[in-house]
């Protein structure tokens, strides 16, 4: 659990500068593949001289209007990449619809200085449809991955009432393959002193849904963690235990992915996903590339919306 004062400036993720063209989506694309991403250097470094071309990294969603992919040759000897076109021809095939995209390639220099090979293709990567990506070396050698786009869902949430349920069921749709990156949000109000606070709360509930026929249920223990807040805010605040704790809102966010998107036993480890085809859904090659978009919703007490 994370708390943080609502006013508090969100931190920067990544910065990265464009050299050869527009990467609208990279950076939040590069968020949404997390610990994947983080690990990729590493992955090329403990595949150095294997006779496949290239490891890949990244995730299509409908949600942007450009598609990115990072690319990565494998080389016999480990040199940091030169600001120069890479020798790969890059496409993507729409296998639903039947059509065929060119991809092209854009430099980025990171805050370390290195160069980074990123790319892209400006479409939505439609619901439901499945991708085949292709890197194709002059010589030939192809590096290929597939990759299905889960259906459109929404959350159905617990009817709104005065307070939060202790314990708050959330229903996805069967047609979604897999969640995660599950997040709840509880901001709250409270008295400290003279002074009324208003801050916010994170709890991870990643791999806590099961699949049931209705769909996905993930249910959020709402009593557990009000508890768990209340012992944070004693810490840092002088609060009387009689003080109510008020949730203005919960802000419930999660990921829809594709069903290869699975880590070994469930957990996204660094350490375990920088080894090469650890978690890999790549042909003639390393990496993996996802494919998903983001699940978003906020439940507002049925007070609260009368009150403002």
């Amino acid at each position: 659990m994370t708390a943080t004062n609502e006013h508090d400036a969100q931190r920067p993720i990544a910065r990265a500068r464009d050299r050869r063209g527009p990467l609208r989506a990279c950076l939040p694309l590069l968020a949404l593949l997390g610990l994947l991403a983080a690990g990729c250097e590493e992955d090329v470094t403990a595949v150095l001289g294997t006779e496949r071309p290239f490891t890949l990294f990244g995730v299509l969603t409908p949600q942007a209007d450009t598609q990115w992919v990072r690319v990565f040759p494998i080389e016999t000897v480990l040199t940091p990449a030169a600001p120069v076109p890479l020798d790969a021809r890059f496409r993507s095939l729409d296998l639903a619809a039947g059509s065929e995209q060119a991809w092209r390639d854009s430099l980025i220099q990171e805050e370390n200085g290195q160069y980074a090979h990123v790319f892209w293709a400006p479409f939505p990567a439609t619901f439901g449809h499945r991708f085949r990506l292709e890197v194709t070396r002059s010589d030939g050698a192809v590096t290929e991955v597939e990759a299905t786009v889960p259906p459109f869902a929404e959350m159905i949430l617990p009817p709104q009432t005065q307070t939060p349920p202790p314990l708050f069921s959330i229903i996805v749709p069967p047609q979604v393959p897999n969640l995660i990156r599950i997040e709840i949000t509880y901001t709250f109000r409270f008295r400290s002193n003279a002074e009324i606070r208003r801050e916010t709360a994170s709890f991870s509930y990643d791999g806590r849904q099961r699949l049931t026929p209705e769909g996905w249920l993930l249910e959020l223990n709402v009593a557990q963690d009000v508890r768990i807040i209340r012992e944070e805010l004693k810490r840092r605040f002088p609060l009387d235990p009689r003080t109510p704790l008020k949730i203005v809102s919960l802000k419930i966010r999660m990921i829809a992915a594709n069903a290869e998107w699975k880590p070994p036993g469930g957990v996204f480890d660094a350490e375990v996903l920088v080894q090469p085809g650890v978690m890999s859904n790549v042909e003639n090659g390393f990496g993996f590339v996802g494919a998903g978009y983001r699940m978003e919703e906020i439940w507002v007490p049925l007070d609260t919306i009368i009150a403002n």
